[in-house]
């Protein structure tokens, strides 16, 4: 039971923590590095972000690749942050690139570990899992809430884009090392019954529907 309760802790408090530091730190983002882009390039990066989580979530749909990049998570996991410490840096240079660069991070690697999370969901959370849903929306709702509130001071202590990047590699790092926590204690695969292993032929199923003359 104890064992239980820590692992839904730990996957609503990521939910938690991410939100915060969304809410916290999208208002800085929008005042700080959005607005001094052109629209053709936020377009760009809007189209980046929406297109690479569609062709991701194609290739996932192979159970092969599945399997093996789950099998990896945290590696995968561990790229994105250090693509996100590195891209925080490249604001300093240029806006633009910054922009597009986490723009194809969030694309590819973020929706990535989103698809490939849905295992822990799929093993862990089988059961009662109208109940979990809402406790996650839940504390993503509540850390928003508390990011946002949040934020207002931060307009008056980071004025630097550069702090804001690194604000978002920080939320990649704390996020991330709560989901290894999950992926560790979680299995691969959930026990199967000898039941769930053993379907029933069609033909059997047919035949049940098929009713059976009684002699008078």
């Amino acid at each position: 039971m104890k064992k239980r309760i820590a692992v839904l802790d730990a996957f609503v408090l990521s939910g938690f923590v991410a939100s915060f530091f969304s809410g916290f730190i999208n208002p800085l983002y929008i005042g700080l590095i959005l607005s001094r882009l052109d629209g053709r390039v936020i377009a760009l990066g809007s189209l980046m972000s929406s297109a690479f989580p569609v062709l991701v979530g194609a290739l996932l749909g192979n159970r092969r690749v599945f399997e093996r990049l789950y099998a990896v998570l945290p590696a995968v996991m561990l790229v994105e942050l250090v693509a996100a410490v590195t891209s925080a840096f490249v604001v300093v240079l240029d806006l633009r690139a910054y922009y597009l660069a986490s723009m194809f991070i969030l694309g590819v690697f973020s929706s990535s570990v989103v698809y490939l999370l849905q295992r822990l969901k799929e093993v862990r959370y089988r059961r009662h899992r109208a109940a979990f849903d809402r406790r996650c929306e839940m504390a993503d709702a509540f850390g928003l809430l508390s990011g946002s509130l949040v934020s207002m001071v931060g307009f008056s202590l980071f004025r630097d884009a550069l702090a804001v990047a690194v604000l978002g590699a920080a939320q990649t790092a704390v996020v991330y090392g709560l989901f290894i926590l999950l992926y560790r204690k979680v299995p691969a695969r959930r026990k199967r019954r000898a039941s769930e292993d053993l379907e029933p032929h069609p033909w059997r199923l047919r035949r049940a529907w098929i009713p059976i003359p009684v002699a008078a």
